[in-house]
Order: structure tokens, then sequence, then C-alpha cells
């Protein structure tokens, strides 16, 4: 396999699926990406191309935005112009799923340009038909069903690992570029991908040296790692007991990387116990970015430093503090896989993205905590994270990992100090999301791109009202989108079957609230269609209890069932919609229902937060903490990233528009009004609805994804009506 006959070059993700089709040799592994894997490389590309769009240099296009390296692939060519991957099957599929999804939007949009160039990099004709860059046959079906914009349902017998994670994937990527990508950004997000984003391919000349090349790469060994870097450095500085730390090593790692094989998790743990014990968290340190970039090389650059190793025993406590961490450690990372007693949110924060909480749980942990300490502890930590990602999706405010990050500056310095149980509880409490009794709920509903996070309230919701009078919890299936529960509307989408509700949009908004939706097995759901409410109700008659109550023949007379309906007062809310006064009775009869479970799922009390007055808890908060206070190393002055400003929040600080402006858009017809309140947000005049995005509130009154920069209307100085896209870029005089 001589070096000479092996060429490498860099790719922009456009040449790369523009000019060829892509196979997969039998020796490839099984698509296999998980969908923290997806997760990831979505946060990496909207951050990079968030940081592009704020580069003044992108001002004349995207194409003059910094490149943005992807990684390497190994492959070789066929005749014909086919390419055989030998190494990176899983990055190429995962970006074709992207180009699916943008693809998909970009005809929603009618973003013509946009359309077209992904069309070209997605598939391409052959012998007088269509076939798809990435040619992998048992996948035909449903990558053109993603193209088409069709569901698609995987074979219950016969489907491959491969086309079962494909299909979960391109659930999740759904969803994701729907949370992260604005509609009036799609057109710049694709030409950034396609033109800014690079792969370097080494190329083999032949199939026989690919095969070498990647039995080369999988069975001789890997390059030496982060990890293994940092042990070589820690190791060879702790004297005579190197040879028992290393054995205590690798016992670590073995432990951190169980069956299921995941090479990295030994590199999360390592920069989550860094960051959550070690790092400087002032404004002015780069100490997070540098670990998560290159580990062992924070650790060396700081060793005699701050972090004080000095000496052989300052080493050796050292790295056997991180070897009893890991070993706490592992059982929160088996509950994050599936759900644990009493430490349930852990797997509730993995599944909502929420990966990072790891940081703030071994913040609180000490290496010498006895493990019921430290689940007491995470338990906590997880309760606090999961009501703090609650509250702020009640509230339309993001949820997503970065802005739980934007806690770690003034929370982590406060968890170090925590000793006890009864200190971190007492520290989070004061760091708690105010409580408004979740008066939030009333006006909550399936609204822009939240089609995750109300999947994830109603499946506490329902698994809290079955598991409660003895049920078994379902909570996994519920949350799994492979697993074959929708989420249904109660009401069908047909406005004419209301004569009540004059206002199509109010209908739709009504239709759309948390209480008016339920979880349903998708057969069933798909089996229902558009029947009316009585139809739907016999059905419900054998589902899940915050259905079957609607039915009027729903008897309470189950002793358990009895009990929760007591205990709770619940008896004038869980039961048949109200028989007078349409769909706004119903809305009102529901929204309470489930604001009084919110409040008892997410008490805190539950949680295992003290009751105690506030002046008792701040008390011992300020103990937990006073030693923080000018600490160099635990700096606690931080100025959080601040939340992206939408670009309506941009024009109203640059004076282009004013709170208190009309704005008006048109849908089948029918002109809906609203208007732009102080902070930026858009607040409908005929539902009072508040908004945080102008997509949001263009797809709540639409119906369906659309631009909200194009869709709202506002007036100019000459009386005309201009859209906010034309307010925008037009000069500040005007």
């Amino acid at each position: 396999m001589g070096g000479s006959s092996i060429n490498g070059d860099s790719f922009a993700l456009s040449d790369l699926f523009s000019k060829a089709t892509y196979m997969i040799d039998y020796y490839q592994r099984e698509y296999a990406w998980s969908a923290g894997d997806v997760r990831t490389l979505v946060d990496d590309l909207c951050s990079q191309f968030d940081e592009a769009v704020q580069d003044p240099k992108t001002r004349r296009g995207m194409r003059h935005a910094d490149a943005y390296f992807l990684g390497p692939f190994v492959y070789y060519e066929q005749r014909g112009g086919g390419r055989f991957l030998v190494d990176g099957q899983q990055r190429f599929t995962t970006v074709h799923l992207i180009f699916m999804h943008l693809h998909r939007q970009a005809r929603e949009l009618r973003l013509r340009d946009a359309e077209a160039r992904l069309d070209r990099v997605i598939r391409e004709t052959h012998g007088g038909t269509w076939r798809f860059r990435i040619d992998i046959q048992e996948r035909r079906g449903l990558l053109q069903a993603l193209y088409d914009g069709r569901k698609y349902e995987v074979p219950d017998h016969g489907a491959s690992l491969s086309l079962r994670n494909l299909h979960a994937r391109s659930l999740e990527l759904e969803q994701l570029l729907g949370e992260r990508v604005a509609a009036d950004d799609l057109s710049r997000f694709t030409e950034w991908m396609l033109d800014r984003v690079i792969l370097v391919g080494i190329q083999a000349p032949s199939r026989d040296t690919g095969f070498r090349i990647f039995e080369s790469m999988n069975d001789r060994g890997a390059r030496l790692t982060a990890v293994d870097l940092l042990k070589s450095y820690l190791l060879s500085h702790v004297g005579q007991d190197e040879e028992e730390l290393n054995k205590s090593w690798r016992e670590m790692l073995a432990s951190l990387t169980p069956a299921r094989e995941d090479p990295g998790a030994p590199g999360r743990f390592l920069k989550s116990v860094l960051v959550a014990h070690h790092a400087r968290l002032g404004a002015e340190f780069r100490d997070r970015d540098d670990i998560n970039m290159a580990l062992h090389l924070w650790i060396r650059q700081n060793a005699d430093g701050f972090l004080g190793l000095k000496q052989p025993n300052q080493y050796f406590r050292f790295v056997e503090q991180l070897i009893k961490l890991a070993t706490l450690y592992r059982t929160f990372q088996a509950a994050s896989e599936r759900p644990y007693p009493e430490l349930e949110a852990i797997y509730f924060n993995t599944v909502n993205g929420l990966a990072n909480q790891m940081t703030f749980i071994l913040a609180a942990i000490r290496s010498d905590d006895p493990l019921t300490a430290a689940k007491a502890k995470a338990r906590l930590v997880a309760n606090f994270i999961d009501r703090w990602f609650v509250l702020r999706v009640l509230a339309d405010e993001p949820a997503l990992a970065r802005d739980l990050d934007d806690l770690t500056p003034s929370l982590v310095p406060q968890l170090r100090k925590c000793k006890t149980v009864e200190d971190v509880a007492a520290c989070l409490w004061a760091e708690m999301p105010s409580d408004d009794g979740f008066e939030s709920v009333r006006a909550f509903g399936l609204r822009g791109n939240n089609l995750a996070q109300v999947r994830y309230l109603l499946a506490r919701l329902t698994a809290f009202a079955e598991t409660t009078w003895g049920a078994p919890d379902l909570t996994t299936a519920y949350l799994s989108l492979e697993r074959g529960w929708d989420v249904e509307h109660i009401f069908a989408n047909k406005h004419d079957r209301h004569p009540e509700i004059l206002d199509p949009v109010e209908f739709r908004l009504l239709r759309n609230r948390l209480g008016l939706l339920g979880l349903l097995t998708k057969t069933v759901n798909r089996s229902l269609q558009d029947s009316d409410v009585p139809s739907k109700v016999e059905v419900y008659r054998s589902e899940n209890l915050l259905l079957r109550c609607l039915h009027r023949g729903f008897q309470q007379s189950q002793k358990p069932i009895r009990l929760l309906i007591r205990r709770y007062n619940l008896a004038q809310h869980m039961c048949a919609l109200p028989s007078e006064g349409g769909i706004r009775a119903a809305v009102a009869l529901r929204q309470e229902l489930y604001r009084r479970l919110f409040c008892e799922i997410w008490k805190l009390e539950t949680l295992g937060f003290p009751a105690a007055e506030p002046a008792v808890v701040e008390r011992a908060h300020d103990q937990a903490t006073a030693t923080v206070k000018g600490s160099v190393a635990e700096e606690t002055a931080v100025r959080g990233r601040a939340m992206r400003p939408t670009d309506l929040q941009r024009m109203l600080r640059a004076g282009k528009v004013r709170a208190g402006s009309a704005l008006i858009g048109t849908t089948s017809g029918h002109e809906v009004r609203a208007t732009v309140q102080d902070d930026g947000t858009i607040r409908l005049d005929a539902t009072g609805d508040v908004f945080r995005k102008p997509d949001d509130a263009g797809q709540a009154v639409t119906g369906k994804r659309c631009s909200g920069m194009t869709f709202w209307h506002t007036a100019v100085a000459d009386g005309t009506l201009r859209t906010l896209r034309h307010v925008r870029d037009a000069p500040v005089a005007a």
C-alpha cells in the first residue's frame, strides 16, 4: 500500500454531492449514529452558522464566510462517476438526510434557488430515471418518502439496523432543524452548508487498497486520543505508584465504555469533570473552550499554576479523584440511557438534548461522597434542570443545551462549595426559576416548532396520571419516536364544525392548546383521521386516563382512580367536555386539568427541595457559597451568553420599527392583526397569544411553516404596507 498512490484533497459539500454518487462496500458497518450524535452535529453546524451570520464579511454573501471543517473521509472511484465510501458513511448519510429536510422546507417556503441547489446534491438522473446521491437499495423507499414529504413506516419484519436508525434520525432531524434554522435564514444556511462546510477526502487507488486502509484503521489500533495523552502525562508524574494507578485508570475507561460501543464516553466524562471541578469560569478565561478542544493540553498548561500540581503526591491525588468520580459517574451515565428510580430526570434531560447536565451534576459531587449521597445530589440537580426546561418551554424561551450552558458560570462555582445534600438543595432552591403556579400552561400549546417539547410534556402528564393509580409506566414508550405514539388532536381540523368561532386563526390556536392534545397509538390515531369529537371519545374509552376521562360513561368507580382524583382535587376537571361553550369551554376545562398536574409533577417538595421559608433557605445558600467570593480560580462575575436576538428585536433596537406598531398578515383570504411588544415579541390581537419569533407567529396563524419576515407587514413612513424583511433591509433613514 504505497503512500505515493494515495491522494488527498478538500471538498465543499456542494462539490462532493453534486458530482458523484456514493455507495457503501460490504465491509462497512451499519448506519449507527445515535440521537446524541445527530444533535451534536446539528448544534455544531448551527453554532458555526450563527457565528458566520454575525461576521461582517458575510454581508457580501455566505461564500465569504470562514470554512468549517467537518472531518476526513476515505473513498475510491469507480467507473461511471460512482464512489465507494471506505470511511465516513455516518457523516455522509447524516448530511444527506439534512439536505432532504432543508429541501422539503425550501419547497414549502417556495425558495426556488435553494430548492434547486439542494435537489442537485440529493439526487441525479441515471438511465432515464432518478437515483439518490447515496445509492443503497434498502434505503430507497425511505429516502423517496422523505423527498416527497410523505410519512414512512418501517417494515415490522426484516428491516435492518441501518434502516431503523435512518428513519429515527430523520424524524429527529426534522425537529432539530425546525428549532434551529429560522425560515428567513434557510436560504443563507443552505448556501453556507453547501459552499463553506468542508470535508477532506483521501482517495485510495483501488477497491483492494480501500479495504486495506479500512483494515488498518479499524484492526491495527487507533491514533492516540486526548484521553490517552492525558493519561500518559498524568501517570508520568505520579512517581512509584504509576503501575497501580495505570490499572485503576484502565478499569475506569472500561467502566465508562460498556458493552454498547461508545469510545467517546471517557472523553465526555473528563471534559465534564474538568469544567465542573477545575475550570476558571470568569469572562476573561477560555478554560471551557480549551478543555473541549484539547483537554490534555489544558492540563499541561495549567498543572503547576492554579491546578497546583507540583509534586508526585499531588498528581496521584488528582488522578485518584478522577477515578473515584468516574465510579460515581457511571451510575449517572447508565441513568441517562434508561430511567433509574429516583434519577428519572437524568434520562428526561438526555431525551431533551441536555447532555451537558453532567457538568452540573459532577460539580455538586465530591470524590469521597458515598454513592447514596452522590445519587441524592444528582437527583436534585437533574430535577432542577428538568424544571428549568419545562418553565422555559412554557414561556416560549429557548431551552437547548447552549442555553443551559449559560448557567455554568454562575451555578457551577456555587455547587462546587456544597458539601452536603442539604447544601445542594438550598443552593438550587435559591436559583430556581420563579414559579407562577404554572399559570403559563393556560395559553400554551402546539406552535411553531415545539412538537418535541409538547410530546415531552404530554408524556410526563400521561405517565403521571396513569402510574399514580397503578397502571404501568410507559414514559419511555411515549417519548420514543419509534414506539408508535402520536400527538392526537381531540378536535379535528374542521373550522366549519364550530360556528361559535368566527375567526379561523382563533380556532387553529384553540385546537392546538395543550389541553386539547393527548397521546394516542399511531394506528388508532390514523384510523380516526377527521372524525368528530363524539366518535373519537368512543375510541378513547380504551386509551390512557387523560383521554379515557372524556367519555361521559367514564366512571370514577375504581378506588385507585377515585383516590387520584380526590388527592389532587380533579373531580371537576378530569371529566367529559362541557355540553355548552364549545371549544372555548373545552380549552378552559382541560388547560386547568393539565395545570394542576403540572403543579404536582414539578412541585418543589416532590422534587426534593426544601419547603422552608425563603429567608431560611437563603441563609443556608449564603453559607454554602460564601467562600466562592474573591477566589480567582472560581470567579463568578460572569456574563452568560446573550440569547441571540430575533430580527424583529434587532429592528426594534435600531429604530426601524417601534413598540406598539401594528402588524398585518393574510392567510386564506383572512386578515390577521398583531402588535409589536416592548420586548420585540409579537402579540396576536384576536387571542392575546405572544410569540418570540415572527416565524412562530406566522406558522401559528397559517398552520404551516412560513417566513415571518415576509408574512408580516407593517406601515412605513408614507403609510404604505411593507414586509418586515423590506423594513429590515431598508436604510434607517427610510
